[in-house]
């Protein structure tokens, strides 16, 4: 029973005595870890420092580390608008020290105080004072923002405070590098810079030229947003003032009256771009003369020197109105209004990257990369999109001026038209019957100057061809002719191939006669024909005598088929389908002929053997002149299908390919109507 009882005593006392414990660890300052400087160019110090305020701003750096209150940092500093200096407290871990130490770098360039100590034993040594209250020259490390040259003893582990102050937003991101790595991140920045400078330079410049040029009322005003915008941006970083040396009387005020300005011009810019003086005229004139007061008020404010008090609500107006201009946007985009469609993606990433600049200085935003540079980086976005929309706005406008003046002079000049029509109405009316009959007569004379050129063309192709095709059997005739007259006492055999030679020479030569002939005929429009009754059987019998024995093979059903029309270009057309089949066909394979009557025509169809013909061929077979690759080693004029063609128009038929060749022979049908049998 005694150990039962004393069992809750020792639960009591174990209570009380980690109670105890708790409340001394919460009394104790809070201490952040050590950050060990090892072999990375560059540290971030988040999470490894305290920090503790200073209302009256008058600690040392012994009272201000003796001093209760500090507390761990998650991030960097954001303490706001505020006139309290801030302490800093950081602990470091050195191990091989690089030759040229470490820079202790502050990334704002705004900061009015900064000073930096080591402790050395129980003693601060201070390592370098800087900020905008000490001049260029006396700063430690030349830099666009406060930097201290760091380079311990030896290793160990060191402590050291910073004692930050400003009037403007108290945010900073603490960094340390190696001095190496500082220089060339501090070359890199600087040709940065300049790129940056040289993009506005040049933006600047087209546009004042362009203003010069056509006095564009859009670009003047873009002309004074992007000069207070630019202006803000270089004296927010420091680059003024470090290449300048600026006292801090100077940037501060500049810097503050440029943000105050750049409030109205910002404004007017956008009002103007989304067109809301067009849609809400008053109320446009209200926000425009609400951000013209503060702003004025801000400036004077500032230029006496309360700059927090100036400046405040300078930017809660401007972080206002960003979503006042955003809400009407968005209004007027659901409305239709067509400049609403580009306003929200142009002045979208500049809005953004201003309110994260001012949620920063409002610390609502911790300080890092991003929220330290994202305003620049909106700002160009947003100037080289905003450029690009004023020029072509501007040249859209142009073009609808001068499209309303060209319609305004041909409303005038139609005015004044009608006026003449009706004072010279019979005039026109003669000279129209006469500019009708001279155009008839130049379209006659154009008419006959392309039939003449066309005939000539024609006659030049003509004797070409009559040149090349008639040589040939003639020299074929006059060789054969003078053989027989060399040798009359040669063999029969060689006597008789001589003769057929110059047999097949003239035939040759009377089949180019008549397709020439033949051609001329049926081109003229007035010749008549000669219908007669032709024996079909008859006239295929006779041409196929003038062909090798048994090479042709006629089947006329029935017998004795005969059909009334022109008998002399019936004769030429089956000749000239004959001559092709038997060219075409194998040396030991025959050209077969089907005649037959169907229904009131009669359809003979030529088939030979021969190699097929191409589908790209196919449809050419039948011009003028034309010969298919498989007709290019072979004699002919390309004249012979034309001809078909021709003729069998010309008596009121027809003529088809009807088989190509692969599988079946080659065939072509010839069709012509039986004026006897109807």
């Amino acid at each position: 029973m005694k150990r039962q009882a004393q069992n809750p005593d020792l639960l009591r006392h174990f209570l009380t005595l980690m109670a105890w414990m708790l409340l001394a660890a919460m009394s104790l300052p809070a201490a952040a870890a050590v950050l060990r400087l090892d072999g990375v160019a560059v540290h971030d110090t988040a999470g490894y420092v305290s920090r503790l305020d200073d209302p009256t701003g008058r600690l040392s750096a012994s009272q201000a580390a003796d001093a209760p209150g500090w507390s761990g940092m998650p991030g960097s500093l954001n303490a706001g608008f505020t006139s309290a200096a801030v302490w800093l407290r950081l602990t470091v871990a050195v191990g091989n020290t690089p030759p040229e130490g470490w820079v202790l770098k502050l990334g704002n360039p705004l900061l009015d105080d900064a000073r930096v100590y080591l402790r050395v034993g129980q003693d601060w040594t201070p390592l370098g004072h800087s900020g905008e209250d000490v001049p260029r020259a006396d700063w430690p490390v030349d830099y666009r923002s406060p930097a201290f040259q760091f380079s311990p003893p030896g290793p160990g582990q060191y402590e050291l405070l910073w004692r930050v102050q400003s009037k403007n937003a108290l945010a900073t991101r603490l960094t340390v590098w190696e001095r190496l790595a500082f220089d060339n991140a501090s070359r890199r920045e600087g040709l940065l810079s300049g790129m940056y400078a040289g993009f506005y330079l040049l933006l600047i410049g087209l546009h004042t030229a362009f203003w010069l040029w056509t006095r564009a009322p859009m670009s003047g005003l873009f002309l004074a947003y992007i000069g207070s915008c630019v202006l803000n941006e270089v004296l927010s970083l420091g680059l003024i003032q470090q290449l300048s040396g600026l006292p801090v009387a100077w940037s501060d005020r500049m810097l503050g009256v440029g943000i105050a300005l750049s409030l109205p011009i910002g404004v007017t810019m956008a009002v103007r771009q989304l067109g809301l003086d067009r849609c809400f005229p008053r109320t446009a004139r209200w926000i425009l003369r609400a951000c013209w007061a503060v702003a004025g008020v801000g400036a004077l404010l500032i230029l006496s020197g309360r700059y927090a008090a100036g400046i405040q609500p300078v930017q809660m107006l401007a972080l206002a109105m960003i979503f006042v201009l955003i809400g009407f946007a968005s209004y007027l985009l659901l409305r239709g209004w067509r400049p609403a469609r580009y306003f929200l993606p142009v002045f979208g990433v500049f809005y953004a990257g201003v309110l994260v600049s001012f949620l920063r200085n409002l610390t609502l935003l911790p300080t890092y990369a991003f929220t330290e540079h994202a305003s620049l980086l909106g700002t160009m976005v947003h100037m080289l999109l905003l450029s690009i929309i004023i020029i072509g706005s501007h040249e859209r406008l142009r073009r609808e001026r001068e499209r309303q003046q060209a319609n305004a002079a041909a409303d005038l000049a139609r005015q004044h038209s009608l006026k003449l029509e009706e004072e010279v109405g019979q005039r026109t009316a003669d000279l129209s019957r006469e500019i009708t009959r001279r155009e008839g007569v130049e379209e006659d004379l154009r008419q006959a100057l392309a039939t003449e050129r066309k005939v000539l063309a024609e006659q030049r192709d003509f004797v070409a061809m009559v040149s090349h095709e008639f040589r040939t059997p003639l020299a074929i005739i006059g060789t054969s002719a003078q053989q027989l007259g060399r040798h009359l006492d040669a063999p029969a055999e060689k006597s008789q191939a001589r003769c057929v030679n110059i047999r097949d020479a003239s035939q040759r030569l009377l089949a180019l006669v008549d397709e020439y002939l033949t051609e001329d005929r049926i081109r003229e429009p007035r010749a008549e024909l000669h219908d007669a009754p032709c024996d079909l059987s008859a006239m295929l019998a006779d041409l196929a005598q003038a062909a090798a024995p048994g090479r042709i093979l006629c089947d006329v059903a029935p017998a004795g088929l005969s059909l009334l029309s022109d008998e002399g270009l019936l004769r030429i057309a089956l000749r000239n389908l004959l001559a092709n089949a038997e060219r075409h066909a194998p040396l030991d394979d025959v050209v077969r002929v089907v005649a037959r009557r169907v229904g009131h025509a009669v359809s003979i169809d030529v088939s030979n053997s021969g190699p097929a013909i191409a589908q790209d061929e196919q449809d050419r077979l039948f011009q003028k002149y034309y010969r298919g690759q498989n007709a290019r080693l072979k004699p002919g004029a390309g004249l012979g299908l034309y001809l078909v063609r021709q003729i069998a128009a010309r008596l009121g038929g027809s003529v088809a390919l009807v088989q190509a060749g692969g599988t079946a022979p080659v065939t072509f049908r010839l069709q012509l109507p039986d004026r006897e049998a109807g």
